[in-house]
């Protein structure tokens, strides 16, 4: 049973963070076009059967999980070992109260992979381990759920827009914009929540990152 929860706890936990930052964007797809949707397509969740039920939650989690490694790739939403410039360290310093110290353990592709593999050390204890996964799986949560936030936000931006006016009048789509006031909100909703949670798995990065730095200096 033990195994079976540290299996949830290393792997599942972070999935789920696919699954909901994916759910927030095939919603947020949906609830845009949902006027371009022919009445005779609308269905009948009642009768919904459970394999469709299981083929959106498998959609969920590639859309989430694309979303964060293309973002990742993009720089914006980086779950990887990256040396924070100046504006990143001092969120982290109004953050955790501490300066930022630089890292040496990343400074080559070969040390970095040497460090992997000292952390199966068994003089490490256990609650070490159990301190990197959280800030590893709080991370990648920050960074999945706030690209798919960025990303919803970016479709009801253009979801938003009016064509009317402009030199692209004559391709206006008839679906867009039916409540500004209540898309504008929703926005909002999604875009600052977005903004602070990338800040924030930035921040646990670094965190990620002094903590490698600790477990260097203290396990030589």
């Amino acid at each position: 049973m033990a195994e079976v929860a540290a299996l949830f706890k290393q792997f599942i936990y972070r999935d789920l963070a696919f699954i909901f930052g994916g759910s927030i964007v095939l919603l947020s797809l949906a609830y845009a076009f949902r006027n371009c949707i022919p009445n005779g397509w609308q269905i009948a969740w009642e009768g919904f059967p459970t394999a469709g039920t299981v083929l959106i939650v498998l959609a969920a989690y590639v859309v989430g999980y694309a979303v964060q490694d293309i973002g990742g790739v993009l720089r914006l939403t980086p779950t990887g070992l990256l040396q924070p410039g100046w504006l990143l360290r001092r969120l982290y310093k109004c953050f955790t109260r501490v300066e930022w110290e630089d890292t040496d353990y990343v400074t080559a592709h070969d040390r970095e992979f040497t460090f992997q593999i000292r952390l199966c050390r068994p003089d490490i204890p256990e609650r070490v381990f159990q301190e990197l996964e959280r800030i590893r799986s709080l991370k990648v949560w920050s960074m999945c759920v706030g690209g798919c936030l960025a990303l919803s936000a970016l479709i009801f931006l253009l979801h938003l827009v009016d064509f009317r006016g402009t030199a692209l009048q004559s391709i206006r789509v008839p679906c867009l914009a039916p409540s500004v006031t209540r898309d504008w909100v929703i926005f909002f909703l999604f875009a600052v929540p977005a903004f602070f949670l990338i800040c924030l798995g930035r921040i646990k990065g670094m965190q990620e990152m002094q903590f490698y730095q600790s477990i260097d200096e203290e396990f030589p």
